[in-house]
Parts: structure tokens; sequence; C-alpha cells
């Protein structure tokens, strides 16, 4: 095969590479001999067969892409855009988008929940069609497929053509300016842009850094730019695949930075303490010995990393789907924490505990009650219902439309409370509430960062929000014993105020 023949298949398989992209490309496929000169020398004599956008760094694309057949071609719709018609950006918004421009185009923008970050991607794609070139947005689920939908449609310059991939959606750039993808489709769907240049928007970008969904992640965007409220894993997965991607974290907007510029609502903090029955405290301690004789096999095996946490669980997973000899002792210590947590879910303690918080649903406008399991949901809302509170259940048992229907009730005021076994955790867009009452604490700070963040926007009458974390003492929910440190280090020197009471 000839050097030309051997670029141009690069340069067709990575549309928008660097010269330096087109060598390392080519030695992992053995053609070792071919420098940057030959390269450059190449692409300068057959300048009739690339496309090149000035630097620096320079980027060359194939003059006709392959696989994209006449009739799908997609030529640029909107040579400039005229003026930013979306609504007047935030300080915070506007210092996101100089410090990712100023990044290249590339970045991670880590941003507490309700404070608009889908606006800075939105913003972000509009650019790129101003340039002239194409967008792709990735999300993880199908209700927030039809979010950006939503907001592109009312935000793209006229003309913009939006396509879906997902949802029985199979659209591509060939035919599109922006296509909208669910990432379980996006990773066998084509979405390589079509014109120079080329950005990817990746909602909730934290969630792609799975050995599955990191595939969607493609070298085919010169511009990069990752949405996320909680970027850090537990697993520390965001280090191996998602920094090289994107070039790591170009902006973080905490809660501190929030709350002094106003973007978040004030909030009060409220931890309430409940007791396990005599019986139900039994089961749990026998539960917690059995899982410490469990993980102590587990380390033993040393097919099981003893740290960080989500490390530790993704190896025991692993582990219970093998033929590993330790398969048992892992599928044993799964089956024990998930028989803990289902005691600590769904203990009558926690449905007392909301009869006491009634007055702090009557005062709100709306409130969310977060659970972890089904039982739980329907539990606390049959509870509330009987306390005369409107309220309903919201969980994947139920169809998608029934779901979506009650969602309707929840933000027309219809429905005033809402019991979700982790529905709403993430992925979907919640209207103004202002309680939160957590009736399944998490260990995990993304979690409880995720449902703090669902009452934290800014309310149009300037009302506080208020968060209630109710915990069952002495066990692994109880802050006296460590539970949720990262969480209540960051955000109770923000609260308005903090309490704590025993039931």
């Amino acid at each position: 095969m000839s050097e030309l023949a051997d670029i141009a298949a690069a340069v067709d398989s990575i549309p928008g590479s660097t010269a330096e992209e087109l060598r390392d490309r080519l030695h992992t496929q053995g053609r070792v001999s071919i420098t940057m000169a030959d390269i450059s020398r190449v692409l300068r004599r057959n300048i009739h067969c690339f496309r090149v956008v000035s630097g620096p760094p320079e980027r060359w694309w194939p003059s006709d892409p392959a696989g994209s057949p006449a009739p799908q071609r997609c030529r640029a719709s909107n040579a400039t855009a005229p003026a930013w018609p979306g609504p007047s950006l935030y300080r915070w918004q506007i210092q996101a988008l100089e410090a990712w421009r100023a990044r290249g185009g590339r970045g991670i923008i880590d941003a507490v929940t309700g404070t608009g970050k889908t606006m800075v991607g939105v913003a972000a794609v509009y650019e790129e069609l101003g340039r002239g070139g194409q967008a792709c947005v990735l999300v993880p689920t199908r209700d927030l497929l039809y979010q950006w939908q939503q907001v592109l449609g009312a935000l793209s310059p006229a003309g913009t053509r939006i396509g879906l991939v997902g949802d029985g959606h199979r659209e591509n750039l060939g035919r599109c300016d922006v296509v909208i993808a669910v990432v379980n489709s996006a990773r066998t769907a084509d979405l390589r842009p079509r014109r120079p240049g080329g950005l990817v928007v990746a909602d909730e970008c934290h969630r792609y850094a799975t050995d599955a969904n990191r595939l969607v992640l493609r070298e085919w965007f010169v511009r990069r730019m990752g949405l996320s409220a909680t970027y850090e894993r537990a697993d520390d997965a965001h280090l191996d695949h998602l920094d090289p991607y994107f070039g790591g974290r170009c902006f973080k907007m905490g809660y501190a930075q929030a709350t002094h510029d106003g973007v978040i609502a004030p909030f009060e903090l409220c931890l309430v303490g409940v007791g396990f029955s005599e019986e139900d405290n039994t089961e749990y301690r026998s539960l917690g010995l059995t899982m410490a004789g469990l993980r102590s096999r587990l380390l033993r095996s040393a097919e099981v990393r003893s740290e960080p946490v989500g490390a530790f669980l993704t190896d025991v997973a692993r582990c219970a789907r093998t033929d590993s000899n330790v398969a048992s002792v892992a599928a044993g210590y799964l089956w024990a924490m998930a028989e803990r947590r289902r005691l600590l879910a769904e203990t009558p303690a926690k449905l007392d505990a909301l009869d006491w918080l009634s007055g702090d649903v009557a005062r709100a406008t709306r409130t969310i009650v977060f659970t972890r399991s089904i039982n739980a949901a329907e539990a606390a809302a049959a509870r509330l219902r009987a306390g005369g509170h409107r309220s309903a259940a919201v969980h994947s048992g139920l169809g998608t439309p029934t779901c979506r229907e009650r969602l309707r009730a929840f933000t027309a005021g219809l429905t005033p409370v809402l019991c979700a076994a982790e529905l709403l955790d993430e992925g979907i867009d919640v209207p103004d509430a202002d309680v939160a009452i957590v009736l399944a604490s998490s260990r995990s700070r993304r979690q409880m960062l995720q449902r703090l963040g669902r009452v934290l926007r800014r309310k149009s009458d300037g009302r506080h929000a208020r968060f209630v974390n109710v915990y069952v003492r002495r066990t692994s929910e109880d802050p006296a014993s460590g539970a949720h440190a990262s969480f209540l280090s960051e955000v109770t020197p923000l609260a308005r105020s903090v309490s704590r009471i025993e039931i």
C-alpha cells in the first residue's frame, strides 16, 4: 500500500486529525517507517484529496468522507449564526466557556446540579454551528434525549436540522447539523461529522467511564466538552478514560461559588435519626458480621482490590459473575449487602419519621422523597396520602407513560409530593422543589449531591430549600459513624442552618 493510500485511510478513519495523531495511528498499524515529515509532505502534495483547518495545530479531513452517499451529504445550513438568542448567561457560565475555549475547545465543566450546566453546552453547540461545524450531544437516558431536543430546538439558529439516535430514532450527521444520542444506541451509531471541526458534548459525562460506555468517546471530534455535577468517580475511572479524552477538568463550580454568586437557592440541612426495632437491629448486626467475614476471604484471594470502595465493589461483582474460586463468596457478600440495605430502606421507623415531617411537606410547594426500593416508594406514598398529602410513587416498576404522567402532575402542582425509588437521582429534569426527604441514605457522595441538587434550583420568589436526611442510628447510615463524611463536610458549612433531631 502506498504512503498516500495509508495516510488517506488514516484521515478517513479519524477525520480532524493532526499530523502527529496520524503518525501515531499509522505506527500502531505497523507503518513505523512513516515519519512526521513524510505525512506533511504527502498531505501538502495532495491537497486536492484533503481539507485542512488552520490551527495551531492544523487538522486534516477527507475531501469526500467515506460512507457518506451524495443524497445524505450534509452541507452547512448556517454559515454564520446570529447573536446568542438564549437567556443571559450567568457569570460562571461565561467563565466556564472562556476556560474551555482557552484549552482549545476541550475540557470537563464540573458544576453543581441546578446551576445551569446544560446552557453552557447549548452555547457551545451554538458556537459550533456558527463556525459551520456540526455537533453531537451524548446523553445517558431517553428523558435527557428529549429534554436536549427541546432546548436545542428553541435556541438553535433557524434552519438547524436536529436528529436523534435512540428510542427508535437513527439519524446521523450526514443528514443533520446536530445529533442527540443516547449512549446505549451511540455505541454502534455512525456519528462522524461530515464537515471540518465538530463538537461532542457529553452530558453526565461521569457515566461514560465504564468499559461499555467509553466506546462512544470517538476521536472524530476536534472540540470536546464534558458536563457533570459529580465528575470524580469512586473507582477513579475518570482518570483513566475521561481525562485523556476530554483533556481533564477545565472549570469547577462548587457549592461555595454557587452560593456566593446566588445561582442556587439557599438551603437548610436537617439530619433526623431513627432507631431500629430490636428484631431488625439483631438482623442488621448479623448481616454485618457475615459481610466482614466474607470480605476478609475475598481480600485474601488477591482477586479483589481493598480500596477505593468503588473498585472493591466492582471486583466483587465481577467475581460473582465468573467461575472464579471466590465466586460463591462474592455472591454471598453481595446478597448480605443487599439484605442490609433493604433493612435500612424499608424499616417502619422511617415511615414514622414521615409523620413527624408532615409539617415540612405541608409548607412546601413540591416535595421529593428519595427511597431505595419500589416497596419503600409505594409505602412512603401511601403513608403520606394517609396523612392528607397528595402523593404518588415513581419507579422502574411502572410503565413509562405512567411515570411521565405522574411527573407532569408533579410539575403542574396537582400531585405536590413524589416518592421516587432512585428514578430522580439524575438524568431527569425535575421542576423546582422545596423539600427533599432522603429515606434511603447512600454511601455515594455523587448520589447525595445529585439529590441535594434537585431542590437547589434558584426559586423565583427567593424561598429557601430544605434537605432532610433520615438515617438509622448506630448503623452505616449514621453520620456519627462517619457516614456521608465527604458530602456533609462539603455542604454543611454552606447551609443556612443545620439541625440534628432524634425521633
